[in-house]
């Protein structure tokens, strides 16, 4: 089972399309920091994110104080302290990082950490048959409303395929 530890913003994306519970069905054990759910303030998305932690679908690693201190330390310009927390738990756990950040994207990649984004997701959830073409197809059109960060090009290679 293929450890995957994920960031906020990939959160935010899978329930802004309606694909966050779908996507625990996947084969992967995720994981994230508690410094990540801390980024977390819709009441919505956090009520999504309870229901997961309850379902033991989603871990949470709490961070200490003294590692926030020495994740604070890193010399990482321009990384938050809690995408610093999920960069060292996924190169640690040597688990794939699931993220949308492309600053902390770049950085896990020179640290040779495997790099997913949302549009993987789609592309597994695809691939096990656990969303047809058309819903992914229309989820995708609402992502893309949403989120204008996404690479544009990936996007429209997908929804030609699932149209």
């Amino acid at each position: 089972m293929k450890l995957i530890v994920q960031d906020a913003n990939v959160i935010f994306d899978l329930i802004d399309c309606a694909i966050f519970e779908l996507f625990f069905s996947l084969e992967i054990e995720v994981v994230t920091t508690s410094l990540v759910l801390d980024e977390i303030n819709q009441p919505a998305q956090k009520k999504a994110c309870q229901a997961v932690i309850r379902k033991e679908l989603l871990h949470v690693v709490e961070i200490s104080t003294i590692e926030y201190l020495r994740l604070n330390a890193l010399d990482l310009p321009g990384v938050k302290v809690a995408d610093r927390s999920v960069l060292k738990l996924a190169e640690t756990r040597q688990a794939a990082l699931l993220t949308g950040d492309g600053k902390l994207r770049r950085t896990a990649q020179e640290l040779n950490v495997e790099v997913c984004g949302t549009l993987w997701i789609f592309d597994q959830l695809v691939k096990s048959e656990l969303i047809s073409h058309a819903d992914a197809h229309a989820k995708l059109m609402r992502l893309r409303e949403v989120n204008q960060r996404l690479p544009q090009k990936e996007i429209e290679k997908r929804l030609k395929a699932w149209s």
